[in-house]
């Protein structure tokens, strides 16, 4: 998610190329010679000087994008209660990922165009194989602008199916945020029906206790109700109302953002299962997302803090 570092490795790669290519056309002008005369000994002369400056770019990016991380954002947590279904995306809650990926082991590329809403509301997070059309394959993030410490976060949700695809409710801060790695996920593995991975990390440690649940999918559409309640001292995952994870050391303690994400990968085959190409784009539907600050009961007739002691 280094997404500075991402942005300025393009930036100065395409600006190397661009001012080789000028040099190019600058000699056959100066003197006179023919495209098939010198193109040879300009191909050699562009490979030198991308490993050349991509060398450079790499330094750049762990001086900046590594190690200091991008310009601080100013981390303001929320203190009222939100609730949303997804009628209409509010810029100034909420921010489409777009025009990276987060690693070599996700074979598709975040894209606005694998974020939709439906009509009369809901979230459609999709994840676009490559095909005659699409050059390569697309998948979809959304993120909240907003900041949240502490409190009940609940969404609604439902997967495709299809080996080697996540399709996640998660919350997340890191380096790319100015701040260690903390995390707290739900990821619905869409291998197979009704499993989904609960994790947490603490500056960037997860202890090595991620683990799998199942979970009956909701006869309404294969839906499911996730919450994550979480306080200073303890973390508590729910599935379709029932406790299924509870922690009470290694508890994340950095304001995060709320991110939902649909995504594949070829290399993950151990946890994702072998990656199988949709014949299409396949989708991951979000109906409804709330949040509750720490000490707030029940704003929302249908939250799960209304039944919590």
């Amino acid at each position: 998610m280094a997404i500075c570092a991402h942005f300025l490795s393009i930036f100065l790669k395409r600006a190397v190329l661009i001012a080789a290519h000028l040099l190019c056309v600058a000699a056959m002008t100066r003197h006179g010679c023919s495209l098939a005369g010198i193109l040879s000994a300009r191909i050699a002369m562009l490979c030198d000087m991308h490993r050349f400056f991509t060398s450079v770019i790499a330094a750049l990016i762990v001086s900046i994008g590594g190690g200091v991380g991008c310009a601080a954002e100013t981390i303001t947590p929320m203190t009222e209660a939100y609730q949303t279904d997804f009628r209409r995306l509010e810029s100034g809650r909420w921010y489409i990922s777009n025009g990276w990926s987060n690693g070599d082991h996700q074979n598709c590329t975040w894209s606005r165009r694998a974020i939709a809403l439906e009509q009369g509301g809901g979230l459609r997070v999709r994840y676009m194989p490559a095909s005659e059309a699409l050059p390569e394959a697309l998948c979809g993030e959304l993120q909240t602008r907003m900041w949240f410490l502490y409190g009940t976060f609940e969404a609604r949700l439902r997967g495709d199916l299809g080996s080697g695809r996540n399709a996640a409710f998660f919350a997340y801060t890191g380096p790319v945020h100015g701040q260690p790695h903390d995390e707290i996920d739900f990821e619905m593995l869409t291998r197979e029906s009704g499993l989904m991975w609960l994790n947490r990390y603490v500056a960037g440690n997860d202890f090595g206790e991620g683990k799998e649940s199942d979970f009956e999918p909701g006869a309404e559409e294969g839906y499911v109700d996730l919450a994550f309640v979480w306080e200073p001292d303890r973390l508590r995952w729910y599935i379709n109302g029932e406790l299924r994870r509870e922690e009470t050391r290694g508890i994340p303690s950095h304001p995060m953002k709320i991110y939902f994400s649909h995504w594949g990968s070829d290399i993950l085959t151990s946890w994702m299962g072998p990656f199988d190409p949709p014949d299409g784009p396949v989708e991951m539907k979000v109906s409804s997302f709330s949040y509750t600050p720490m000490g707030q009961r029940c704003v929302f007739p249908d939250s799960i803090t209304c039944e919590l002691p």
